[in-house]
C-alpha cells in the first residue's frame, strides 16, 4: 500500500506545528542580590542560568552528580586487589589442602576493613580502629 501525498502533506504540517508549538517566544529578566546569584550558580552545575531556571519552575530540575571521593575509591581499590590475591591463593589450592589460621585471619581482616570503609564517612581524616586498643572500664 502506497502513501498518497496527501498524507505526507499533512505529516509535515502536523511536524511543523508542533515544531512551533515547542519554540519559546518569550523573554523574561530577573534581577538577583549577590547571596540568590551565588546559590543559583552553584545548584545550576553546568546549565545556563536562564535554562535552570526554567527547569526550575517546571520541576525538572536535574540532580547534581557529586564528584567521585578519590581517596575512598583508592582505599576500596587496594583492599578489592588484597582479596583478588587472597582469593587467587585460596583457588590454587589443592581440593583436599584445608585453610590455615593465618588465611581465615587474613581474609576476616580483610573483610572487616573493607565493611569499615564502606560505611565510613570521614575520608578525610584518619582511621583509626577502635579494637586494637587497650579498653579500660
Amino acid at each position: 500500500m502506497e502513501k498518497s501525498n496527501h498524507d505526507d502533506q499533512h505529516h509535515d504540517r502536523f511536524r511543523k506545528d508542533k515544531n512551533l508549538r515547542l519554540l519559546r517566544h518569550f523573554c523574561i529578566s530577573v534581577r538577583l542580590n549577590q547571596a540568590e546569584l551565588e546559590l543559583l550558580n552553584n545548584r545550576r552545575g553546568k546549565h545556563k542560568k536562564g535554562e535552570w531556571l526554567r527547569l526550575a519552575f517546571l520541576n525538572h530540575t536535574p540532580t547534581n552528580i557529586p564528584l567521585v571521593n578519590v581517596e575512598a575509591w583508592k582505599m576500596l581499590s587496594d583492599i578489592s586487589q588484597k582479596l583478588n590475591r587472597i582469593a587467587i591463593h585460596i583457588d590454587g589450592k589443592s581440593k583436599d589442602s584445608k585453610l590455615t589460621h593465618t588465611e581465615l585471619f587474613a581474609v576476616k581482616r580483610l573483610l572487616v576493613e573493607l565493611r569499615n570503609n564502606l560505611l565510613r564517612t570521614d575520608f578525610g581524616s584518619s582511621y583509626r580502629e577502635g579494637y586494637a586498643e587497650d579498653q579500660k572500664g
